[in-house]
């Protein structure tokens, strides 16, 4: 782990709200990341924004202060990954880590075929949870478990595969990947089905994470930026995203400070109250869809939600409204 000096003149700069892109090395967890960065901000709370599995390396995205009420929503936020599958090795863990529980030897595959069989798993599919992850059950998380050789039964979980395409193939073992996909599914999972698929089995054999919403690789941060950051040679903008960052792709909603007040102390506001208002009048409000919300000077206060009432009638209530000077 590096040794973080800090310089003390950035002390003023210790309680942050926001995001940090951050570039997760191979061989630490996500929770190893968040406690190295907490170290060097002991007055900021930190947070992350999805696991990454320890073997793996990508975008993990880091939440600051504040910003860390707003996890839930960036756990929701499509992901991008390049994968290896390795045809012929099936392991109790779905990746290289595990043991092998099953291996037949693998033949060529011509390309149309792997597309043919990549194609059936575009949109939604379901997924049964493996034994080694983080997900809970009778109190302890699965891996716990698995450590002890107990097996427990699982329900099968629905994801969304958006995109699904060979980026290169090493006959006969090796397919190199790319993943889109939603909140809970598992690449390595998703490894062993298309193994199984082709006839061989398989599993993931190396996993990097490109994109969590709006967070790109090549946008992110590694411990050596933090460290020019923290010995003064990087300003905070070099690392800091604003809590506004991760919901730019939303719809936005700038309203005035009675609106704001009935948000923050958990009122609705009515849509014909907000379509008198200048900068909102051209809102198409959806039910149940999030948008975010700021004031009239475009300073971000959180999310807010669109809901019918019983009068038939758009209100918009607060989801995570945040006072992010306060």
């Amino acid at each position: 782990m590096p040794l973080w000096v800090r310089n003390k003149a950035l002390e003023v700069l210790l309680i942050l709200n926001g995001f940090i892109n951050f570039l997760k090395p191979p061989g630490i967890t996500s929770h190893d990341v968040v406690e190295i960065i907490r170290s060097s901000f002991p007055q900021t709370k930190v947070g992350h924004g999805g696991t990454l599995d320890p073997g793996a390396a990508g975008v993990l995205p880091i939440l600051l202060g504040k910003a860390t009420k707003l996890s839930a929503y960036l756990l929701n936020l499509p992901k991008l990954y390049r994968a290896e599958l390795f045809l012929g090795i099936t392991t109790d863990s779905d990746d290289s880590t595990g043991r092998v529980i099953d291996q037949k030897k693998a033949i060529p595959l011509n390309i149309e075929k792997i597309e043919e069989v990549f194609n059936t798993f575009v949109g939604e599919i379901y997924q049964t949870p493996p034994m080694f992850s983080a997900i809970k059950q009778k109190g302890k998380k699965l891996y716990e478990y698995a450590r002890k050789g107990v097996t427990l039964h699982r329900n099968p979980r629905k994801v969304i595969i958006y995109l699904l395409k060979i980026i290169d193939y090493f006959p006969p073992e090796r397919i190199l990947l790319e993943v889109k996909c939603s909140k809970g599914t598992y690449v390595r999972t998703l490894c062993r089905q298309l193994g199984e698929a082709l006839g061989f089995g398989g599993h993931m054999s190396f996993l990097l994470r490109k994109e969590v919403g709006n967070f790109l690789l090549s946008e992110a941060i590694t411990f050596e930026d933090l460290n020019f950051y923290l010995n003064g040679c990087f300003p905070v903008g070099k690392i800091l995203l604003p809590p506004d960052f991760p919901f730019r792709h939303m719809d936005a909603l700038f309203l005035e400070w009675d609106s704001i007040e009935n948000l923050i102390h958990g009122a609705r506001v009515a849509l014909k109250v907000l379509r008198g208002k200048n900068l909102n009048s051209r809102i198409e409000p959806v039910d149940g869809k999030i948008v975010a919300v700021y004031t009239t000077k475009r300073e971000f206060l959180g999310l807010a939600k669109w809901k019918i009432n019983k009068n038939a009638e758009f209100v918009l209530i607060p989801e995570k409204v945040i006072d992010f000077n306060n």
